[in-house]
């Protein structure tokens, strides 16, 4: 339902719904979509109702039912007592509700898994020292941890869980093999595909076993990536060695990290709205898109030959269309549905592998000697090689490796650890508002700020003291642990004339996240049959990746209706049916804005200042853009 609240305390609680456009790339077997209009609640007048009803969408996340909104549109803060305003999705026709097996009804909504223990809501301020910290781990690790790892081994839940750590494990390991590609190219070698798969097994295992919500699947991101180039570029313009300054710069993240997890900082996304989410979400996309055209066009600028420029720009191409086409065919009519379900599935590496094999036969016959392939290890060890040709340690020496690290260096990493703790923060804090949503039916209350310490305490300074990249939470992999462990039932539709499916649950628990990443590290041990995939290969899946991220973003949608002249042909949604075609162009246009100030920094010499920007956007939001709209129109606009 529209109003629902997630779980923020009033009165600043908004709705974080799916912001981040990530679902299609890990939905399962689509069904037919049941359109179904809605009779006016008995209560309203019917010249006070929109003349377009709300449809009813049933999609494979949840069958999701919204109601009409009356004509004055009253905010939705001003709502919370009513049942869509407590995430109640109305039967339509009745005035039943579907309440899920273990939650209780109570004033006709849902029984949130906090709900009467005594305790602040997971996103509402404590007012007590490190109270959010505590509440968190008294909810899940005292009153849930063992039943995280029973739960798994059910006879029900074990025949979900089995193919979902199949499924995950490829989700995860495509995405660091091309964060890894593009890691190694971007740092010259400090970081590399090794230490891109190390980290993500590291911080798997350590997640999965102390986290507040192992559904989260933690992973390199694109702010991640982007703003590791912009402190590798100052290292590099400064003459200091990369990852001793990494070393001071982890630590001091992880500080600042901590820091936040015990003041109840997780509780300021109560004021984070869609319109922030978006731009967010933007960003990300674009500096992946960007990062893998940069590479591109690199190619040719390189001492490469001709043949080799073009065949690694043709593996780029082939791989990102071949990538498209198994992602699409799950919506085909080839085959039957299970056949489609799973080639999609494994859609990614089935792309890897044929265009492995088919660059090494081709490559003879043409000639080719000098195409780009992955920089990984013969053997089981950093990429890194000092001046004497032997690899670096596995400890990185906070004071450097070859030359001492001047002390002024361990203060300027400060604010550029900042910059990495406020990344963190959003990756971590959105994607578990996403995560966390009620449509999914957790049954176990989530730990926002006992996430934040894992990452702080357990994660980032070991991270830094290996020198591996950092992970945070990933939006798609989490969306596809989530997605791959919900259960579903088909029922017919409203209008019976069309069956819906619609989620009964989520099988929470600690063991799919926690073997997906044990096989991680044993994936290392094959590490080195990587240096037989050509490079381009994998740019062409993270080009993949980017374009993906960027469906449904919401922002985007109404961007292209800057250039549909044609009316008839604009989506029917509630920014162009509910608002006027002017304000919804102004709203778009702010955000256009914010967005392109943010990304042309990172290209102009000052990407340092970017975490920053991205947090001012709360503030902005706040204070700024309501002066430009009113309430009825934010309320469409920015739900």
């Amino acid at each position: 339902a529209r109003g629902q609240q997630d779980c923020r305390s009033p009165p600043a609680r908004r709705e974080m719904s799916g912001a981040l456009p990530v679902l299609d790339d890990y939905r399962h077997d689509r069904l037919p979509q049941a359109d179904v209009h809605l009779p006016m609640p008995e209560d309203q007048p019917a010249e006070q109702g929109r003349s377009r009803n709300r449809s009813i969408r049933a999609s494979t996340e949840y069958a999701r039912y919204e109601v009409p909104r009356s004509a004055d549109r009253t905010p939705q803060r001003s709502r919370r007592g009513s049942k869509e305003a407590q995430g109640v999705a109305p039967v339509p026709g009745t005035s039943a509700t579907v309440v899920p097996e273990g939650y209780d009804k109570d004033d006709g909504g849902y029984k949130l898994p906090w709900e009467g223990d005594g305790m602040a809501a997971p996103l509402e301020w404590s007012h007590k020292f490190m109270g959010g910290l505590r509440n968190d781990i008294r909810r899940r690790l005292v009153k849930h941890f063992k039943s995280d790892y029973t739960d798994a081994f059910t006879k029900e839940n074990f025949a979900v869980i089995a193919p979902s750590i199949l499924f995950l494990f490829f989700a995860c390991y495509a995405p660091a093999l091309a964060f890894g590609a593009l890691f190694d190219i971007a740092t010259e070698g400090n970081i590399g595909i090794f230490e891109m798969v190390l980290s993500t097994a590291i911080c798997g295992v350590i997640y999965a076993v102390f986290s507040g919500q192992p559904m989260t699947i933690m992973g390199a991101t694109g702010p991640e990536l982007a703003y590791t180039i912009v402190f590798y570029n100052i290292c590099k313009q400064l003459d200091l060695e990369y990852l001793p300054a990494r070393w001071w710069q982890g630590m001091w993240t992880a500080l600042f990290t901590v820091l936040c997890a015990i003041t109840d900082s997780s509780c300021l996304m109560m004021y984070v709205t869609r319109f922030t989410e978006e731009i967010f979400s933007s960003i990300v996309s674009i500096l992946e898109v960007a990062a893998a055209l940069t590479a591109i066009i690199n190619i040719f600028l390189s001492d490469l030959s001709i043949g080799a420029q073009l065949l690694s720009v043709i593996l780029c191409s082939a791989t990102y269309i071949t990538a498209v086409k198994f992602r699409d065919l799950r919506g085909s009519d080839w085959m039957n549905k299970t056949y489609r379900k799973h080639i999609s599935n494994y859609g990614v590496v089935i792309t890897i592998i044929l265009g492995t094999v088919i660059t090494n036969l081709i490559i003879g016959p043409f000639g080719i000697t000098d195409l780009g392939f992955l920089n990984v290890p013969e053997s089981i060890r950093p990429t890194l090689n000092l001046s004497n040709g032997e690899p670096r340690p596995w400890l990185v020496p906070p004071m450097g490796f070859e030359r001492e690290l001047p002390f002024w260096a361990i203060f300027l990493t400060i604010p550029f650890a900042l910059g990495l703790t406020i990344l963190g923060y959003l990756d971590q804090n959105l994607t578990e508002v996403i995560v966390n949503k009620k449509d999914r039916l957790m049954k176990k209350a989530p730990g926002y700020h006992l996430d934040l310490f894992v990452c702080g305490l357990g994660m980032y300074p070991l991270l830094s003291i290996l020198g591996l990249p950092f992970t945070h939470a990933a939006t798609v992999r989490s969306l596809a642990h989530v997605l791959s462990l919900t259960t579903y039932e088909t029922v017919p539709a409203p209008d019976g004339k069309s069956m819906v499916t619609k989620v009964t649950g989520c099988v929470e628990q600690r063991v799919s996240h926690l073997v997906v990443h044990l096989l991680m590290f044993v994936s290392l041990a094959a590490t080195p049959l990587l240096r037989q995939v050509p490079q381009f290969i994998i740019i062409g899946i993270f080009l993949y990746l980017g374009v993906s991220s960027i469906r449904g973003n919401s922002m985007f949608d109404r961007m292209w209706l800057f250039g549909i002249w044609d009316k008839e042909r604009w989506p029917d949604e509630p920014f162009v049916t509910e608002v006027s075609t002017a304000t919804t162009h102004k709203f778009t246009a702010i955000q256009l804005a914010c967005f392109a100030v943010i990304v042309m920094l990172r290209y102009v010499g000052a990407g340092g200042a970017m975490p920053f920007l991205i947090a001012a956007l709360v503030p902005v939001r706040i204070w700024i853009v309501p002066r430009f709209f009113s309430a009825e129109d934010l309320e469409v606009l920015d739900p």
